[in-house]
């Protein structure tokens, strides 16, 4: 059987991978590759464009294609977006040719408000990345007490934009069960998966500082690092804060390190011995978890920056960040804990990677079968 030719449409870059989807639909294509698809990229520029990316993404994907974004246009509801409010009838023309002149066995489309793509392909298997679910999200924000922001919309409108794809893939075992029950077709699990860089690369076992946090500004983050902070306060633990959270120059009262927004990820990991992630609440997997894992770092947090991965200690499925805090006070007394959480916390990564790369043989076969075959 020849080697499946299949589309990656996204409207977010692969590269740089300096954000948890980023690095998402960029692992994504790593796996496709090493498992030897012919992988093209197409980019509706939701977050534009630079030089480098263009070098980048024209240097990693097959070929690579570019369709500059429209500007927004008015909420379809009065509470929240309609399912194709951010998709446009001349992106869905524009896919629809890319992939006529390509001959792609399947296309994959990153989230489900990018759904109405898969309309224009009749032909090939048309599969759904969802990332997170969007259904009712402002809800569960507004009921958090955030203000909900970037893509929300109804669960009906969300089942709309499933109905749409002959495969719908979750990002963790949790999510696809909800999917499974709002979709008659084919869900698949797909976790995330990064190269293993505790094996391949060299990283000082004794850094500078014993903690960090590094993430985006969303609000879940946000909110997240707040709580944190409370707890920290007058705890005498020193920790460091770094990522595009800087730039909403958080008030923090227990004065974390600020390493500010690095080049690559890479410094971050070289400098922090165990990574912090006092998720509370949001949906998904938590990318910045599995980074961690995969450089290599003791990892403690909370039972939500946890969710979807196999684990086996208490430290990765803390209750509160109250027990987080003090457990912090423990790892930082006790040698004995700073060895028990790093040998977890290796186990646990490589225990994942095993699991993520059975999804994506399981995916590549589905995607490589001509859809009367797959169906049947």
């Amino acid at each position: 059987m020849p080697a499946p030719r299949i589309l990656v449409v996204s409207p977010i870059p692969s590269h740089p991978a300096d954000q948890g989807n980023s690095a998402r639909i960029q692992a994504f294509g790593h796996q496709l590759k090493q498992r030897g698809t012919v992988a093209d990229f197409f980019y509706y520029g939701m977050e534009g464009l630079t030089a480098d990316q263009r070098t980048a993404m024209s240097g990693f994907w097959n070929r690579f294609h570019f369709m500059p974004s429209g500007a927004l246009a008015r909420p379809r509801f009065a509470d929240c977006w309609g399912i194709d409010d951010w998709c446009p009838a001349e992106l869905v023309e524009a896919v629809r040719k890319v992939w006529q002149e390509g001959r792609h066995d399947a296309v994959i489309v990153n989230y489900v408000w990018m759904s109405r793509v898969l309309t224009g392909i009749d032909g090939a298997v048309r599969i759904l990345d969802t990332h997170d679910l969007f259904g009712d999200r402002h809800l569960v924000s507004r009921q958090t007490g955030l203000e909900p922001r970037w893509f929300f919309t109804t669960k009906a409108e969300e089942d709309r934009g499933f109905a749409r794809a002959d495969i719908v893939i979750g990002i963790q075992n949790e999510e696809s069960a909800q999917i499974a029950g709002r979709f008659a077709g084919e869900v698949l699990t797909v976790g995330h998966a990064m190269t293993p860089h505790f094996l391949t690369e060299e990283l000082p076992a004794e850094p500078p500082l014993m903690f960090g946090y590094l993430g985006s500004a969303n609000p879940w983050n946000i909110r997240s690092i707040a709580a944190m902070d409370r707890q920290l306060v007058g705890l005498d633990l020193e920790w460091a804060l770094a990522g595009t959270i800087l730039r909403r120059n958080p008030v923090l009262l227990s004065n974390p390190v600020r390493l500010g927004v690095l080049p690559t990820v890479d410094q971050f990991y070289q400098q922090v011995r165990c990574v912090l992630n006092p998720m509370l609440g949001g949906t998904g997997l938590k990318i910045k978890t599995v980074e961690a894992l995969a450089y290599g770092r003791a990892t403690l947090g909370t039972r939500d920056a946890f969710v979807g991965l196999p684990v086996r200690h208490a430290a990765h499925g803390l209750e509160t960040v109250e027990e987080m805090a003090l457990l912090m006070r423990e790892y930082r007394r006790s040698p004995a804990l700073r060895q028990e959480l790093l040998d977890a916390s290796l186990e646990l990564y490589l225990n994942y990677l095993a699991q993520v790369g059975d999804d994506y043989d399981r995916l590549v076969h589905r995607a490589g079968l001509p859809r009367a075959l797959r169906a049947a």
